[in-house]
């Protein structure tokens, strides 16, 4: 049985800001990446235009709105923390490149999006490393750009 071509190349980096060229960089620690692309939905009845009194209505649904979430989570390193608590105390807009780093013939390519920080959880153990989930949501379009 086929099981298609699978890939572990999925990364979520995080915009400095600079312009012209801003540069995106991997968040030191981090080691599990979630995306969550949505669509949202419009919906309409539409009526039966010769018995609209005996044939039921149907529901037409079109496309509202998109939008994008993210999650990164794992190990707080003394490197990274400034990003983060500077991005949770200023509450701004910043970039995001969600990156599937496959070559063209794989598909692979990467959105860029602003995006906010909606949450950073901070979490320990007993005697454990610190650990933290974020939770980013967009806020804009994302625009994808295929691998050449």
């Amino acid at each position: 049985m086929a099981t298609g071509n699978q890939t572990t190349r999925l990364i979520i980096q995080l915009g400095d800001g600079a312009t012209p060229t801003e540069v995106f960089a991997h968040t030191c620690g981090a080691n599990s990446f979630g995306v969550t692309l949505t669509n949202n939905l419009g919906e309409n009845t539409v009526l039966d235009c010769t018995d609209p009194l005996d044939v039921p209505g149907v529901i037409v649904r079109h496309l509202e709105s998109q939008d994008t979430s993210a999650t990164i989570s794992g190990m707080v390193t003394t490197e990274a923390w400034p990003t983060w608590r500077e991005w949770a105390d200023n509450g701004t807009e910043k970039n995001i490149k969600i990156f599937l780093d496959e070559s063209a013939a794989n598909n692979g390519g990467h959105w860029i999006l602003p995006a906010y920080l909606q949450s950073l959880e901070l979490g320990k153990e007993n005697s454990g490393k610190v650990t933290f989930t974020a939770t980013i949501s967009g806020a804009g379009k994302r625009t994808w750009t295929a691998a050449t």
